[in-house]
């Protein structure tokens, strides 16, 4: 039975309080305000530390301070490791194809 009293008395509260907020004070929006300040900072420092990585893993773009194109030893270097037998079989079915339509559209202009 007291249980159920308790339940009341704090459903009661809940729905009238005898506390009203009367809002924030100046300290605690302070502190809202540089928390937020510190989580903005931080996101703002992981997503540059993401871009940066992004770029610097990026075999198409120039390295940082160069104003010289990527090496193709670089790119040739990522592609060698980066792919598997099959991958090379079915870039070179692709690239025959690609040839031998190519050809065949030239040949096709010289008629005897």
């Amino acid at each position: 039975m007291k249980e159920i009293k308790d339940k009341e008395k704090i459903a009661q509260d809940i729905v009238s309080p005898k506390n009203e907020f009367k809002g924030y004070t100046i300290e605690e929006i302070r502190f809202q305000r540089a928390l937020l300040a510190m989580e903005a900072d931080f996101s703002k420092t992981k997503l540059l530390k993401s871009w940066n990585n992004l770029q610097r893993l990026n075999p198409l773009s120039q390295p940082i301070g160069s104003a010289l194109p990527v090496k193709a030893g670089s790119i040739a270097l990522k592609l060698v490791n980066g792919l598997n037998y099959m991958d090379y079989v079915m870039l070179g079915w692709s690239v025959f194809n690609g040839a031998r339509k190519v050809f065949s559209f030239f040949k096709k202009g010289k008629k005897k």
